[in-house]
């Protein structure tokens, strides 16, 4: 339910209007919060399957979330050294 909140105000203030008014670092820093909800929810996902020891589909989803943030990094990475390369 935590993280459904979280969620929902980050839908929230991506109205562009909410976007100009937090300012743009206010709004990445509230937007970059999505990384410690998605951690958590996969998190929420294991305890629920410890239960029963069914580990399968955790590994499938956190798997998915670890590539996404591989390749955010990437990006992040490629994207700051061709800003360097362009000074």
């Amino acid at each position: 339910t935590l993280a459904w909140l979280v969620l929902l105000v980050l839908a929230v203030t991506s109205i562009p209007a909410l976007v100009r008014r937090l300012g743009g670092r206010r709004w990445q820093k509230l937007h970059r919060v999505v990384y410690a909800v998605a951690f958590l929810a996969v998190l929420h996902f294991w305890w629920m399957r410890a239960g029963k020891n069914h580990f399968g589909e955790v590994w499938v989803y956190g798997s998915i979330l670890a590539a996404l943030l591989v390749a955010r990094v990437v990006w992040a990475v490629q994207r700051r050294r061709l800003r360097a390369a362009v000074r």
